[in-house]
């Protein structure tokens, strides 16, 4: 069983949808029909039943007799006919009624199938095939079940949006999936000032958005008059057309083709009198999230900067964003046809090149038997990161070897992985850690007493994020408080308690997330060590403050909330109140018999609060508004390492380039 036998599949269900669509569609117009037939069967009868009356009538002339009775005959035939005919759209409704039992018999049975081949193939999402396939055997927007589309139990989401808010129907944020997206959030956040040309641009702008329309297509043609010429350029491809078919509005595209589903998109939307713009990036499948609000296009008279302000910059967001996916391209574009030629020279050759990948994918395999099996054995709690999945920090630098990535406190962006070696050969395992925000003073602070994990180096990213990079504490020696059992438990509370009053007093610093998920542990032969993690929020007591979302799961002690003041008391209770959440849950288990086994546990919920919880409205999860600019940019193969790294669509091995 291999990927293309799942590909016709997965078509051949969608195929089957279609015809079981098709075939409730003409059911429903014989039922429509029939009711019709019966009126004119009622009125046939009707005007029988007159003529009869008139034959009775005494002294009718012969003529008007052979007339009435033509008539009658007449009528008697029509009324034969109508019955013959509703006889046989009933016999064609039973016939299409017994077709639809069929397909949906063959439907499951492809569904079953399609399933267990799935899981053999060990994949959690469709391939770039399957899934290109489905979207182009599709509906029009307008007639296509977009809950349907999103909760498909089988394929998946059809487009990743964060709707519904469950982890499947997500995927990476833009500033992660690529660096460009980044520069288009700080250019959005930034007071950078915007051109004259610009803000006329937007001015317009909001005049058309505000202006009343027949139709979208009305508002399309004229929003796309505008921008179009202030996007223009030779490379960037505008999208005119989609794949569902002609006098669709809005018109929408997706990818390019299934070999090479590789684009990445900047889409700015025009929905009534608001405008928004939106990133767009394949990562197994259409991945969407908004760079902005919904803006509002109202030429306020007077004009004020509050409104027009957020068009002109988000315009001007827009279009850097897609000069730098253009020079992008350009690079992608020479090196695709290098590739061309490489891949011409003979099928002889590319055997030789798929072998010597299998041997390199192999010996990459061998060194990571640098670690103990069991910590190797510990990691497979933690699930492999598939290259489309790994954030651009990791997946384009060098430094690392992208095959070794592990996600370890998902869906914060908390990475196990190898590194590419050193100058001498050596190779080492680290920890990566991708936040918004992080107190690398109070990590530092504390490392220095032997209370954190040693930071090996840390880099700002674009759109306000931060890579920070520490040593990497192996199991199963190192092991999360909450993982050890309760006769460990008891041992080790008394040290991290000293460890975490140790580092308050000498560093004036607090945590503020002291949680048993975060304190690492390793005995040794007469103490506890403590290895305290994740300083997101630590900062200097009465300075730091806690963030908007915490998790209401987690027992924090009074005084505790959004934009309060850290403290060192509440690093201390909140531990104690986790540990003893954390024995009483032990107890339960144990009283019901219930245990993880082997003393393992799961790892804890994060401290802050998951907006990725499943949504009980079942609301439709349909594309944003009306996408009437399309800027698409195509990276076909663009290489950011030195030495290249990865293949977009599948584990890499040393020497494999970069391609998006």
């Amino acid at each position: 069983m291999t990927e293309n036998e799942l590909k016709k599949l997965s078509i051949r269900r969608r195929e089957i949808e279609r015809d079981i669509k098709k075939l409730l569609e003409d059911v429903a117009k014989i039922d429509r029909t029939i009711p019709g037939i019966d009126d004119e069967i009622s009125q046939v009868v009707s005007e029988l039943n007159l003529t009869a009356v008139e034959l009775r009538i005494p002294g009718l002339s012969t003529d008007v007799k052979a007339q009435l009775r033509t008539k009658e005959q007449q009528l008697r035939t029509d009324k034969a006919q109508l019955r013959t005919k509703e006889e046989l759209l009933l016999r064609e409704k039973e016939r299409l009624q017994t077709k639809e039992e069929q397909l949906r018999r063959e439907q499951e049975q492809l569904q079953t199938q399609e399933a267990q081949l799935r899981a053999a193939l060990g994949q959690t999402v469709s391939s770039s095939y399957v899934y290109l396939d489905r979207a182009l055997l599709m509906d029009p927007p307008s007639k296509t079940n977009m809950k349907r589309e999103q909760l498909d139990p089988v394929a998946g989401p059809l487009i990743q949006n964060w709707r519904p808010t469950q982890d499947k129907s997500s995927g990476l944020l833009p500033e992660l999936a690529h660096p460009t997206f980044g520069e288009v959030v700080e250019l959005l956040d930034s007071d950078t000032e915007v051109d004259q040309a610009v803000i006329d641009v937007a001015s317009q702008l909001c005049c058309i958005g505000a202006d009343l329309y027949q139709n979208e297509a009305q508002l399309t043609k004229r929003v796309r008059g505008l921008l179009l010429p202030f996007l223009e350029d030779k490379v960037v491809t505008t999208v005119e057309s989609g794949f569902a078919g002609n006098k669709v509005s809005p018109d929408w595209a997706l990818g390019d083709s299934p070999e090479n589903p590789t684009n990445l998109f900047l889409i700015a939307e025009v929905i009534g009198p608001h405008a928004r713009l939106s990133a767009v990036a394949w990562l197994n499948r259409v991945t969407i999230f908004p760079l902005t609000p919904l803006l509002n296009l109202l030429p306020a008279h007077p004009v004020t900067d509050r409104l027009l302000m957020p068009v002109a910059r988000m315009l001007a967001a827009l279009r850097a964003g897609l000069r730098k996916l253009t020079q992008d391209h350009a690079t992608a574009a020479v090196r695709t046809a290098a590739e061309h030629e490489v891949a011409q020279a003979g099928p002889a050759k590319a055997e030789d090149a798929k072998a010597e990948e299998a041997e390199a994918e192999e010996a990459a395999a061998e060194t990571e038997d640098a670690e103990t099996a069991e910590e190797l054995a510990d990691l497979l709690e933690a699930k492999p990161v598939s290259e489309e999945k790994l954030p651009w920090p990791i997946a384009m630098d060098a430094r690392y070897r992208i095959a070794t990535a592990y996600s370890l406190a998902a869906p914060n962006h908390t990475y196990r992985v190898g590194l590419a070696g050193d100058d001498s050969g050596r190779e080492g395992v680290v920890a990566v850690k991708l936040c918004r925000s992080y107190s690398l003073a109070a990590h530092q602070r504390w490392a220095d007493l032997g209370l954190a994990p040693k930071i090996l180096r840390s880099m700002p990213l674009p759109g306000g994020w931060l890579l920070v990079e520490m040593e990497w504490l192996s199991a199963p020696q190192w092991r999360p408080l909450s993982k050890l059992s309760k006769e460990e438990l008891d041992e080790a509370q008394c040290a991290v308690q000293q460890a975490l009053e140790r580092a308050h007093t000498a560093t004036g610093m607090v945590h503020g997330d002291v949680r048993p998920p975060n304190c690492l542990m390793r005995r040794d032969e007469a103490s506890w060590e403590v290895r305290f993690v994740d300083f997101e929020w630590a900062g200097p007591e009465g300075e730091a403050t806690y963030p908007a979302c915490l998790n209401p799961d987690i027992p924090w002690p009074e005084g505790v909330g959004y934009r309060k003041q850290l403290q060192r008391e509440h690093d201390i209770k909140l531990l104690a109140a986790t540990l003893a959440a954390r024995g009483a849950a032990a107890a339960s288990a144990a009283s019901t018999g219930t245990t993880a086994g082997r003393g393992r546990r799961t790892r804890g919920r994060g401290a802050v609060r998951s907006l990725n919880t499943t949504s009980s409205s079942g609301h439709s999860a349909a594309p944003p508004g009306i996408a009437v600019v399309f800027a698409r940019h195509r990276i076909a193969g663009i290489s950011w390492r030195q030495h290249g790294a990865i293949s977009w669509t599948r584990p890499a091995a040393p020497g494999r380039r970069l391609v998006w």
